[in-house]
């Protein structure tokens, strides 16, 4: 269990997001009020050290409700920490999209890729399971992302694939893929079989890692796997990023199963 309690971060600002004609099955009383971006830490004595890491819980947010929410993993960048998709706005953004139903309401977890710790094992046997008990109310495969923006992005691959039974959607934001994973692709596509969770390359048009995506396009492609690609006007950076956030939730909403 986590050491301390989470503390409740201040809003950032984020896009505008454009009205949706789609309604909204929340409550409107609750969604006049946004969600909320917590900071917590979390620590386990099979863990050689705690997991920092900020989780966005949606307006109307019922902990003991009926279903599970859906849970996104959003991972950061190279040299950046959990704070990366909190300052590019991601709660400001969701908040529009859940108002809007343009996504359902939905827990996002921000890990920190703290050293000194197996970031792999660390999010999937310890920090996931303590979402799903403590914030989701369980979930499965079908309510369960992961993505992430350039390293993450690469974390998000090699996560998302190797445990296909946890993950049903993976976005990769401008990916750095890690090495030797391209090596390692056939046989986590192999070994996923029929589960091989859906998948998302967005990259900006001038990215410096817009030749590795490239790349793993065309072996996705040679191995038959299918997979969505995007691209847009930009470079390998937070003005990026930030202007396709709406883009980004609204797939994974797609992706998400609402529970139930």
């Amino acid at each position: 269990m986590p050491q301390a309690s989470p503390t409740e971060l201040a809003p950032t600002v984020g896009p505008t997001a454009t009205p949706s004609p789609f309604p909204t099955a929340t409550t409107p009383a609750c969604l006049s009020h946004p969600g909320k971006i917590l900071a917590d830490e979390y620590s386990d004595p099979g863990l050689p050290r705690s997991i920092p890491h900020r989780v966005y819980l949606p307006p109307c947010y019922e902990p003991d409700g009926d279903s599970p929410y859906p849970v996104l993993l959003l991972l950061h960048g190279l040299q950046l920490t959990d704070a990366q998709w909190d300052d590019l706005g991601v709660d400001d953004t969701a908040d529009e999209l859940i108002r809007q139903g343009v996504i359902p309401p939905l827990v996002i977890v921000m890990p920190w890729e703290r050293k000194g710790l197996e970031f792999e094992t660390a999010l999937v046997d310890h920090l996931l399971p303590h979402i799903r008990t403590v914030y989701a109310g369980g979930g499965d495969r079908s309510t369960t992302a992961i993505g992430g923006i350039s390293r993450g992005a690469g974390w998000a691959l090699r996560i998302g694939l190797k445990h296909p039974d946890t993950f049903g959607a993976v976005g990769l934001h401008s990916p750095a893929v890690l090495v030797p994973d391209l090596f390692w692709l056939p046989d986590w596509i192999e070994a996923a079989g029929a589960n091989v969770p859906s998948l998302w390359i967005d990259i900006a048009e001038r990215d410096t890692s817009r030749a590795g995506a490239t790349e793993l396009g065309a072996l996705l492609d040679e191995l038959g796997v299918p997979f969505e690609w995007s691209t847009a006007p930009g470079e390998h950076s937070a003005t990026y990023w930030s202007s396709r956030l709406r883009e980004y939730l609204a797939w994974y909403g797609d992706n998400l199963s609402a529970g139930g």
